[in-house]
């Protein structure tokens, strides 16, 4: 009986070692990159009292009195995440569909759509930003056309993740009843894909509201233009106000999503 239950307890012990080694390995990493990136805790230890002081010192309380100013921006930035979304969700529904093991037209559509997506996808969109002021100069254009490529590289991803794992045999059955590639896609792949549509684009305007907010700092416009006007003019009562009207915009966002999503899937 022993002698039968001396493997499990071998499998057990290496398990503990795998583990032991994991935690270990992990451990010497994050000391590594402590040490690598020159990181001093006592420094930082020492600095919160000034962080704190010139928070609630010049931060607070927020300076409310051109509130009316900010409602453009405001504007200009849900329009922004409408546009975009919408532009995104059209161009990324597309795209996954060719990228799609089980919807695309052709193996070479579906590699050729993968690299460029993968390409699009690994660049940040305040990188994309940078690089369209530079040839669009500054305003709404490169922000815009920074999250469009943004989005539709996320989207596209997700959505034929998510068409990849649909149901095959709904589709398997149209298919022996003779059904074109439209008539499947229509009647096979839709019904099951829109609760995944329907949540990720969702997922995606609440993103681009976020992302929409903070491009100005690269003068490409959106409330952050606004914010970083306040900072290079250290008028951080008014960057306060700014942030916390950010904060309240995509809180009330994600609230309206999610009663959205709720209802739709």
């Amino acid at each position: 009986m022993s002698a039968r239950n001396k493997p499990s307890m071998n499998a057990v012990e290496m398990r503990r070692m795998k583990a032991s080694l994991s935690v270990i390995f992990f451990a010497l990493l994050i000391l590594f990159s402590i040490w690598f990136v020159e990181m001093d805790i006592f420094e930082l230890i020492q600095s919160m009292p000034i962080f704190f002081h010139f928070l609630f010192t010049d931060f607070f309380p927020p300076n409310i009195s051109d509130l009316d100013t900010y409602i453009g921006p405001v504007v200009d930035t849900l329009i922004f995440a409408v546009v975009t979304t919408s532009l995104s969700s059209l161009l990324g529904i597309v795209i996954g569909f060719c990228m799609a093991h089980n919807t695309t037209p052709h193996p070479a559509v579906r590699i050729f759509f993968r690299g460029i997506i993968a390409f699009l996808r690994n660049i940040p969109f305040l990188v994309w930003a940078s690089i369209l002021v530079v040839i669009f100069g500054v305003g709404t254009m490169p922000g815009l056309f920074a999250l469009v490529l943004f989005g539709t590289s996320f989207l596209a991803r997700v959505y034929a993740e998510s068409i990849e794992e649909l149901n095959k045999e709904g589709v398997e059955a149209l298919d022996a009843c003779g059904a074109s590639y439209l008539q499947k896609i229509k009647h096979g792949i839709m019904p099951q894909f829109l609760p995944s549509f329907y949540s990720w684009t969702l997922f995606m305007f609440e993103i681009n509201i976020r992302a929409s907010a903070i491009l100005g700092l690269v003068g490409a416009g959106g409330m952050g233009s606004i914010l970083k006007q306040t900072m290079d003019l250290f008028q951080y009562g008014k960057t306060s106000t700014i942030i916390a009207i950010m904060v309240i915009l995509i809180l009330m966002v994600e609230y309206v999503t999610n009663r959205v999503r709720e209802r739709l899937i």
